[in-house]
Parts: structure tokens; C-alpha cells; sequence
């Protein structure tokens, strides 16, 4: 009897293993199809990602402005069915001269553009360094606090 309650339990935890590994690799593969359709080409991702923040900060600040940006992690995060996500660090100039720098959350969208979703300015995350782990990723957080020291 005893044997019998083993070899049950022991089919139930496989049973259980096998459904657990189904269902984080259907939702790998549901990730890694929201990351294919809607993340540019790697080819156009510069171009476009230049293009959208550029014209995001010139609504912003009201002025033309010139970016550069940084990864703050390598390729999108996915979070459900949501647009993947990039996290960047971004310097602003108009002509030639420091406007703001700070981080930026943008979505991919439909591998044509990209959105800002929340941008925190420098200035922002000096005054209250806390306020970053309620837009970003922990692991990002810590890049952004190396770069306001």
C-alpha cells in the first residue's frame, strides 16, 4: 500500500514538473513572439531609435535636440503581452552644448518606431535616487545610479 502511495505521488510530481516546464515554455515562446513583431530590424533600430527620442526630447524641451544614447541592458525585456522594452541612458545637446541627460524606458512598437514611456532626467534621480525602482528594472536601477555618482 505503501508502495502504491509512493509511485502516485511520484506520478503527480512529474505530471506537475512537465506542466510547469509547458507553460514557461509557452510563455518563452509568447515573448519571443512579441519581441519579433515588434522590434525593428538591427539594422534600423539606430535609425529609428535616434529618430523617435530625438523628437520626443524637441517636444519635450522645445528646441531641437541631439541624442545619444547608451544601452542600459542588452536587447528588449518582454513582460506579458506588452511591447518589448529598452532602457537607455541618453545625453541631449543643441548645438553642441549639454542639455539633460537621463534615463528613458521606450517601447517597440510594431518594428516601426519607438515610444518613450518614462524618461527621469539626471537631475531627477539625484534628488531622489529611490525613484527609479518604480519605473525600471533592479538590475537597470543599479546602472543608473552608477551613472549619477
Amino acid at each position: 500500500m505503501r508502495t502504491r502511495k509512493f509511485y502516485i505521488a511520484l506520478i503527480l510530481g512529474f505530471y506537475l514538473l512537465f506542466n510547469v516546464a509547458q507553460a514557461q515554455t509557452a510563455q518563452e515562446f509568447t515573448a519571443e513572439s512579441h519581441i519579433k513583431a515588434n522590434t525593428p530590424e538591427s539594422a534600423d533600430i539606430d535609425t529609428f531609435m535616434v529618430r523617435d527620442l530625438e523628437a520626443y526630447f524637441a517636444d519635450l524641451i522645445g528646441k531641437i535636440v541631439k541624442v545619444k544614447y547608451e544601452f542600459l541592458r542588452d536587447g528588449p525585456t518582454q513582460t506579458g503581452t506588452a511591447y518589448p522594452k529598452f532602457y537607455l541612458w541618453v545625453r541631449l545637446t543643441n548645438k553642441n552644448k549639454p542639455v539633460q541627460e537621463g534615463a528613458v524606458r521606450v517601447a517597440a512598437i510594431e518594428k516601426k518606431r519607438f515610444e518613450v514611456t518614462h524618461f527621469m532626467s539626471a537631475t531627477e534621480i539625484i534628488k531622489n535616487p529611490e525613484s527609479v525602482y518604480g519605473v525600471f528594472p533592479r538590475p537597470v536601477c543599479d546602472k543608473i545610479k552608477a551613472k549619477i555618482k
